[in-house]
C-alpha cells in the first residue's frame, strides 16, 4: 500500500498502541469519569485502546483542504472488532505531519429508512470538521451531499466509496441542513443535523 505523507501520519496514529489513561475527574453520580490517553491508537478509552491491525487499514477516502487533510479509514482493531475512524492531518512548519482523530465507530451502520450521513464531527469558532458513511435505504444512489449552515455557509462533497468529508475555517454556525442528492440533482433526503448544539 503506497501512502502519501499525510496518510502515513494517520496510519501511524491508527496502529499505535495507546498510552496509559490519565483520569481527569472523580466519578460522577452516574459513574462517568473524564480521561485522556496519549500515544495514538484507534480504539476509545471505554474499550481499552487496542489500536488497529496494520494489515487491515484501508483508506476509504482522503480529501485535501486549505491547511489540512481528512481521511476516512476502515480497519480491524487488534481486539478483532471492525472499526472506522475519521482522522484530520496537517503539516507542521518543519514539514512533518500531525494526525488527530475526529471520531468514528464500530459495528454495522445504523438502520435508516432513507439515506443519511453517519457523521463524525467536531467544530468550534475556528473550524468545522465532519465526515462519514452515507447509509440507509437508497444510499447507493447518493451522488452528492450539501450542508447549509445557520449562517448561510454552504459546503458540498461528492459521495466516493460511500463517504463524504467536510472542512471549513472559521467554524460556521450550527444547526446544519443536510441534503443528499442522487442522479440528475434529485433530492433523496433532506434533514437538520447538529440541532442539539445551537
Amino acid at each position: 500500500m503506497s501512502l502519501t505523507d499525510a496518510q502515513q501520519a494517520a496510519f501511524d496514529h491508527l496502529v499505535a498502541r495507546p498510552g496509559p489513561v490519565t483520569w481527569a475527574s472523580p466519578a460522577s453520580p452516574g459513574g462517568w469519569v473524564a480521561g485522556t490517553r496519549r500515544g495514538g491508537g484507534a480504539h476509545g478509552l471505554a474499550h481499552g485502546g487496542s489500536g488497529a491491525d496494520p494489515a487491515t487499514v484501508r483508506f476509504v477516502k482522503s480529501r485535501a483542504f486549505p491547511g489540512c487533510q481528512l481521511h476516512e479509514a476502515d480497519f480491524t482493531a487488534r481486539d478483532g472488532r471492525a472499526r472506522h475512524l475519521l482522522v484530520r492531518t496537517w503539516q507542521q512548519p518543519d514539514g512533518s505531519w500531525t494526525a488527530d482523530p475526529v471520531g468514528g465507530g464500530s459495528g454495522s451502520e445504523p438502520l435508516r429508512s432513507g439515506p443519511w450521513v453517519n457523521f463524525a464531527a467536531g467544530w468550534n469558532a475556528r473550524q468545522f470538521t465532519a465526515g462519514g458513511h452515507v447509509t440507509g435505504q437508497g444510499a447507493e444512489a447518493a451522488c452528492l451531499v450539501r450542508l447549509t449552515f445557520a449562517d448561510g455557509t454552504t459546503l458540498e462533497d461528492t459521495v466516493d466509496n460511500g463517504v463524504v468529508l467536510f472542512f471549513t475555517s472559521p467554524g460556521p454556525a450550527v444547526p446544519v441542513r443536510v441534503e443528499i442528492h442522487g442522479p440528475a440533482a434529485s433530492v433523496l433526503a433532506e434533514y437538520d443535523e447538529f440541532t442539539d448544539f445551537e
